[in-house]
């Protein structure tokens, strides 16, 4: 009987230290093969293509096919603190045409980041946000006047992922006309506690 005890018992360890092993195995493979922007970066170094190239290239062509264009779509805040809270940039976007462009949508990438319509007396229009996070994402109702301009306000909130949210972020925000033309700003930031 003390036998049969004992094979029981080793029978018990075996399953366990087999169950610890695979789930050991799972876990390395998660963080060798899940690594984030891994691929990106490959298909960057496999192309030459210098680290920041691909954005200062969009920051100069944007808007080569739409009627509205913007001079700069990529900003790099560098390295924030959380502590020192949001940070914002204003981009500007031009309509060198002779008629007025209507812009019914701007949305964002994630709900840390929110953009704003500067109007023309300075003041700031409700914020927009990512779709489908707190409820539908209404109109913008913009409109950019026959050679005038149009100021948006991107803010991106440090906090808005709480502790896990530190190290290098990106993020987009995206401005479509009445013609289904989309300019999309980007922005990078390290964050820190």
């Amino acid at each position: 009987m003390d036998y049969y005890l004992i094979s029981k018992n080793m029978k018990d360890k075996n399953k366990i230290i087999t169950f610890i092993v695979v789930i050991a195995f799972l876990f390395i493979g998660l963080f060798f093969f899940a690594k984030p922007g891994q691929n990106e970066n490959n298909a960057r170094k496999a192309s030459n293509i210098p680290e920041g190239a691909q954005e200062l290239a969009n920051s100069h062509t944007a808007g080569a096919n739409n009627t509205l264009t913007a001079l700069e779509t990529f900003y790099d805040f560098g390295t924030i603190s959380m502590k020192n809270g949001n940070v914002s940039k204003i981009f500007k976007v031009t309509n060198s045409t002779s008629e007025d462009i209507k812009v019914p949508s701007l949305t964002t990438s994630c709900m840390c980041t929110t953009a704003y319509i500067i109007k023309e007396d300075g003041s700031k229009s409700r914020p927009f946000g990512m779709p489908g996070h707190g409820g539908a994402v209404p109109k913008a109702n913009a409109v950019v006047k026959a050679g005038g301009s149009l100021e948006i306000e991107v803010v991106y909130d440090p906090n808005a992922h709480g502790p896990a949210g530190v190290g290098l972020i990106e993020r987009a925000v995206f401005l479509e006309d009445e013609n289904s033309n989309v300019i999309e700003f980007k922005f990078k930031v390290n964050v820190t506690p």
